[in-house]
């Protein structure tokens, strides 16, 4: 089982910084911005700086609109076609979701006949509004009724609808305050949710609502405000499981679907432990860390309090990231540093089969699986130069086969290199994944360097068509693998969080001034990108080392953090403790003043940025990156230019009508401004 820990990224303020009556900022008094926070989005000011700024973007980005339209033309020419795309497997139908330029449906497939039909036109649903995003659906057990979750503002707030995919009447509407966690009860006539507090949007609590009566009552209530809520199913298809956790920590109550009732705690909240149960012939499955390291238990059902057994554990030096439980199997994703291990186990946890699955400077992981109707393991593998595949492992007889893989118009990988080094500083070594086109490749040309750095997410080496275009043009683009993130596993993540929190922009500076002479680089330039948590670390290492870098993408960045953090009443901002730092602590308040980037702007030379923001944006609020931009222009000695994008009309992520369009903004911005270095250098 895959389990997700919820949580909001980079939580922000929708209420005054204030606690217990005081505030906490130190630079309230001196804020000069302060002024463009307003929760309610509605301030006539606010809103025509916003739109003035706007203008401004468009006025000076007018000479790069052809190469706009390029690489748009590129991106469009290269019409991938997919050999394979893997249908979820539901029982007696299979469903997949078609998202391609010409539709944007939810399609069934009869698992007998292999007929396939459309139920529901999401084109369509989002064609309703200016900014659609899907969080997730749901078909109930009897496959009469599809459940939705849509974010149609782009604050993560999502609107629940159920249709009856045979009348096509909607059974359910007006929900407009939940999480994209759904479930269905066992007789398709109850559907579990988990809703958003109204002005947070704290994952709170659990609802059931009743097809029959059209009621809703609640489940569970999370009595914590530093910790969140989330629902999913487990395997058996009579149980799911109601999960609370913080940032390292994780309680679960096994839900019956069938009756409604909810359990006690598996095993009582205890701060640093964490445990994710599933469920198979009457027996509960948990991966946790109770005595150390994560590994896997089994204990009975009927009685989870009991002893745990350990029946599986991951070697010295490595880690457990996913499990799922097949019948007469286990399937396990094991990693050792950034190279993954497919592992299956036999019914007496056995090791039936272990095979490396990473490829060489690439990603693998398992995709898409469904145990509770399969016999078969999807694998998916790429690299940065080379287009996705889909691998399956047979369970019966253990063969590992390709049984697809996706290949573009226009675009041959053999054009391209994809590597992967270690820059060692402070007695760390950092990997570096990057690509090129080596025929393109020249002493002077340019670097994007992308990195993100925290909550243990690793950036993975991607396969990305639209940075081609980037490598065509004698570009390296690369991906730093900092501290903070997951890319080596748990304590690469520790390393940069809290108190460590400052090794994150040391790795980073340190990758970048190592890629200036990479393969005979005379100072190549530095073009540095980075979104919401990888926001802050750019913005941080532009703030120590500006002149290291020509210009700079920020997307949706996190940047006042000293603010966000130093407001205790907020749930969010209580879980996020562990990842920025508590300010109420002397040590860890001065850690963050030392690299908070807002606060740490000085009258040095930045360099040209282009940074995002979303109106409605719920996890890194407008006004953050309106301010970063704002007091870079009144401080820097360098003319920028420093220019502020805001989608007027969505959030944290772009709408899929638009994310291509505003990709195209940004890489003209960067390639814009690497031509400009160039001709600046050679004069």
């Amino acid at each position: 089982m895959n389990i997700r820990l919820v949580g909001f990224a980079f939580c922000c303020s929708f209420l005054s910084l204030i606690a217990n009556g005081e505030d906490l900022t130190d630079d309230a008094g001196h804020d000069h911005y302060h002024w463009l926070r307003d929760d309610t989005r509605q301030s006539l000011p606010v809103l025509a700086f916003l739109r003035r700024e706007n203008a401004h973007t468009h006025s000076v980005l007018l000479p790069q609109q052809p190469l706009e339209a390029e690489l748009l033309r590129e991106w469009q020419g290269r019409i991938p076609t997919q050999s394979y795309k893997p249908w979820s497997l539901r029982g007696i139908y299979n469903y997949r979701v078609e998202n391609s330029g010409h539709s944007y449906q939810l399609l069934r497939q009869d698992a007998k006949t292999y007929g396939v039909k459309p139920i529901i036109d999401l084109g369509q649903r989002a064609a309703d509004s200016a900014y659609y995003r899907l969080g997730g659906w749901s078909n109930s057990p009897d496959h009469r009724y599809i459940a939705l979750a849509e974010d149609r503002r782009g604050d993560r707030n999502y609107r629940l609808t159920v249709l009856d995919t045979q009348t096509g009447k909607v059974k359910l509407s007006g929900v407009t305050n939940a999480a994209s966690d759904m479930v269905w009860g066992t007789d398709s006539r109850s559907l579990y949710w988990v809703e958003n507090e109204p002005t947070t949007l704290r994952p709170f609590r659990v609802m059931r609502w009743s097809l029959d009566d059209g009621q809703q009552r609640e489940v569970y209530r999370e009595p914590s405000a530093s910790w969140l809520v989330s629902v999913y199913p487990a395997t058996s298809g009579e149980s799911a499981f109601v999960q609370s956790n913080n940032h390292d920590s994780s309680e679960q109550r096994v839900l019956d679907l069938a009756s409604g009732e909810i359990g006690n705690e598996l095993r009582p909240r205890q701060q640093g432990i964490e445990y994710y149960g599933d469920i198979r012939d009457g027996s509960l499955y948990l991966k946790s860390n109770v005595s150390g390291e994560m590994a896997l238990y089994r204990t009975a059902l009927t009685n989870p309090q009991a002893m745990w057994q350990r029946v599986w554990q991951p070697e010295r030096g490595q880690y457990l990231k996913s499990w799922y439980l097949y019948p007469g199997s286990i399937v396990l994703e094991v990693a050792e540093q950034q190279l993954s291990q497919l592992v299956v186990l036999d019914d007496q946890f056995r090791v039936r089969y272990q095979r490396q699955i990473t490829p060489t400077g690439g990603i693998a992981w398992l995709s898409g699986n469904n145990s509770q109707f399969g016999q078969s393991v999807r694998i998916r593998s790429m690299s940065m130069a080379q287009p996705p595949q889909w691998l399956e492992l047979d369970l019966q007889d253990l063969s590992l086969t390709i049984i697809g893989g996706d290949s573009y118009d226009n675009l041959d990988p053999a054009n391209y290199r994809s590597e992967q080094l270690v820059v060692k500083h402070q007695g760390v070594a950092v990997p570096v994944s990057l690509v090129y086109r080596p025929d393109r490749l020249t002493p002077q040309s340019p670097v994007v360097l992308y990195g993100y750095g925290a909550y243990g997410t690793p950036m993975r080496p991607y396969f990305m068509p639209q940075i081609m275009s980037l490598l065509d043009r004698g570009m390296i683009y690369a991906i730093a693998h900092v501290r903070g993130g997951g890319y080596l596993g748990p304590d690469w993540h520790q390393q940069g969080r809290g108190v460590n929190k400052p090794n994150t922009f040391a790795d980073y500076i340190a990758v970048a001034q190592a890629l200036k002479h990479y393969r005979n680089g005379r100072q190549r330039p530095l073009l540095a990108m980075g979104g919401s948590a990888g926001g802050t670390l750019v913005a941080a290492a532009i703030n120590q080392q500006p002149s290291l870098f020509k210009a700079a993408v920020l997307q949706v960045p996190f940047v006042d953090v000293m603010a966000t953090m130093s407001d205790p009443t907020l749930p969010l901002t209580l879980q996020e403790y562990g990842e920025w730092g508590d300010p109420r602590l002397p040590a860890e308040r001065a850690v963050i003043a030392g690299y908070s980037p807002v606060d740490n702007i000085r009258s040095l030379p930045y360099p040209p940025m282009l940074v995002t923001a979303g109106l409605y944006d719920s996890q890194v609020p407008y006004w953050e990156p309106a301010k970063w931009v704002a007091n870079v222009r009144d401080a820097s000695t360098s003319a920028g230019p420093f220019l502020l994008s805001t989608n007027m009309e969505g959030g944290h992520r772009p709408d899929r009508r638009h994310a291509e369009q505003q990709q195209a903004r940004e890489y003209a911005f960067l390639i814009w401004q690497a031509t400009l270095a160039g001709i600046h250098n050679s004069t």
